[in-house]
């Protein structure tokens, strides 16, 4: 099974981390994440639970933080 959003590779890895800051379907990522094993291995179910806690802190940090600072330097520069 290829999913369509997976940390293979840079650009994908990139694309993946828009998605999931802008928190359209991150819990679908997530739980792809969660089930993710070593290389050349199948997915298992509630393999790595730990990497649910890296989804927790980047939406944290990311879309809740840097989001509300970004809005904050435009509307500082459009008043």
């Amino acid at each position: 099974m290829v999913y369509d959003h997976n940390f293979d590779n840079v650009l994908r890895a990139m694309n993946t981390l828009f998605i999931v800051s802008s928190l359209e379907g991150w819990p679908d990522i997530m739980l792809q994440a969660v089930d993710s094993t070593a290389t050349n291995m199948g997915p298992k179910e509630e393999a790595s639970v730990a990497n649910s806690l890296y989804f927790v802190i980047f939406i944290m940090i990311g879309s809740f933080f840097f989001l509300n600072f970004f809005i904050g330097v435009l509307f500082l520069k459009y008043n």
